[in-house]
């Protein structure tokens, strides 16, 4: 897959490597997201930019790894014969420079595994000499709870020193258009299955369906995506087996904090410091009626898997995998078909809500400020945009059916909206959304409130 998209996270890093004086900048997202691409990306036609990975080995091979990059890429050759001794050493040797470098240390984290040290003597450095270099250091990693306690924890030692910072995350559905060319609706259930995360993305055929790319590249004993929630739960987290139990629990539909408790064994003191770290590293979200004005006291929360590849997982791979490790593929399909079935209708609503939001803007007839479900005591409504004031509303009902529906769902939703007490006394508008399109005949006024599937994707 090409590279796309990313035009804004260019700028920002552009920007940043522009400016006069030294920068500190910290990047960081999940794994997989793009980031060492899009890193590369920024620093082509840059002269003087060094790019080193740490691979969690010793610092002495460390050290001499980038040691030989930077006699390489500065053109300091007494460093390729005698490499930098410790962290100290390179330390002092960035703070003799003259002149515009720049130096991205990524994996920063496992650098810091090397010599736990470090973070406390870069303090040091910046603060007397490096801060007023011509320094540009991009300091990037993958373990979110890592850099995030290393540099916007209060306690830490680097926390306020970055001139920047940036959170990369999975690209927008719409962008996916330019690697897959495939119909809109398709796109969107590609989207809910995968996600946005370039990596996960590139490992797909193009020319392939959905069936097909799971069955190649999800099912299949050996590939890369059926081993990689596993992965990320083991690099991320100190308890893995503990995460994978809550998030099975919720994928397979333990949604209240209650139900999640009972069905993995935690108590509420526990249970909610798990669910708020894996709410941090954007697996799992706590979803509340949109139209609740006190979201935090709200005690119709929902917990749902946010992360699309990390839902598709839970739903299709782990409770099949003692027919998977088998290798026969064939064997499972019929029951994780179903499951696909059973979840696409689900799983497309979080994507079209969106993608509506961003392409269909000129129907919705205010700027939107608030956007979500909506469910109560009355009916239950698959998306409400809400202005700012929440005086004007706008209800999007999403139909991810493979048969036509009929015009007729738009004065029933328009019915159900105008007997919801919460919806009552805003300026309500409202659409329908049908991934297959519409039959019989609709009068003119209602034709832009019935929204084909093509039309999500411009």
């Amino acid at each position: 897959m090409d590279f796309i998209d990313r035009e804004d996270e260019l700028a920002l890093l552009g920007d940043h490597l522009d400016r006069p004086g030294a920068g500190l900048l910290v990047l960081y997202g999940r794994r997989r997201v793009g980031k060492t691409e899009l890193i590369r990306r920024a620093l082509e036609g840059r002269p003087l930019a060094a790019y080193h990975v740490g691979t969690r080995s010793t610092l002495h091979e460390e050290l001499g790894r980038l040691s030989a990059t930077l006699a390489r890429t500065w053109d300091q050759p007494l460093l390729g014969v005698q490499p930098l001794a410790g962290t100290e050493a390179l330390l002092a040797f960035l703070g003799s420079l003259r002149g515009r470098h720049v130096l991205v240390l990524d994996e920063f984290p496992y650098l810091a595994e090397s010599d736990p040290s470090l973070p406390g003597l870069l303090q040091a450095a910046w603060d007397s000499t490096l801060s007023r270099s011509d320094l540009k250091l991009i300091l990037c990693g993958s373990s979110i709870s890592v850099m995030e306690s290393t540099f916007l924890s209060p306690t830490a030692p680097l926390f306020g020193r970055r001139t920047g910072q940036m959170r990369l995350g999975p690209l927008p559905t719409g962008a996916l258009a330019a690697a897959f060319a495939m119909p809109a609706a398709e796109l969107v259930e590609l989207a809910a299955v995968f996600g946005g995360v370039p990596g996960y993305l590139q490992r797909l055929d193009p020319g392939a369906g959905l069936d097909r790319n799971l069955q190649r590249h999800v099912l299949a004993r050996g590939e890369p995506l059926y081993e990689e929630v596993p992965f990320l739960l083991r690099e991320e987290l100190r308890e893995p087996r503990v995460y994978a139990a809550i998030l099975a629990a919720i994928a397979g539909g333990a949604r209240r904090f209650g139900e999640i408790s009972s069905k993995v064994g935690l108590d509420r003191a526990n249970l909610t410091r798990y669910l708020g770290i894996l709410g941090d590293l954007g697996l799992v979200e706590r979803e509340v009626p949109v139209l609740e004005r006190h979201p935090d006291k709200s005690r119709k929360g929902l917990y749902r898997v946010a992360d699309p590849f990390t839902a598709t997982w839970f739903a299709l791979v782990h409770p099949f995998r003692n027919l998977l490790e088998t290798g026969d593929i064939d064997l499972a399909w019929p029951d994780v078909k179903a499951a696909l079935d059973r979840r696409l209708p689900l799983a497309a609503e979080p994507v079209v809500r969106d993608l509506f939001r961003r392409s269909c803007a000129d129907v919705i007839p205010f700027p939107v400020a608030y956007a979500g479900r909506h469910w109560g005591d009355g009916p239950e409504f698959d998306a409400v945009y809400l202005d700012a004031e929440r005086t004007r509303a706008f209800v999007l009902e999403i139909k991810w059916t493979r048969a036509p529906v009929d015009v007729a769902v738009l004065a029933d939703l328009r019915r159900r909206v105008a007997l919801d007490r919460g919806l009552a006394g805003m300026e309500c508008t409202s659409a329908v959304v049908s991934r297959a399109g519409f039959t019989g005949k609709a009068a003119r006024a209602d034709q832009p409130f019935l929204v084909d599937a093509g039309a999500l994707v411009r």
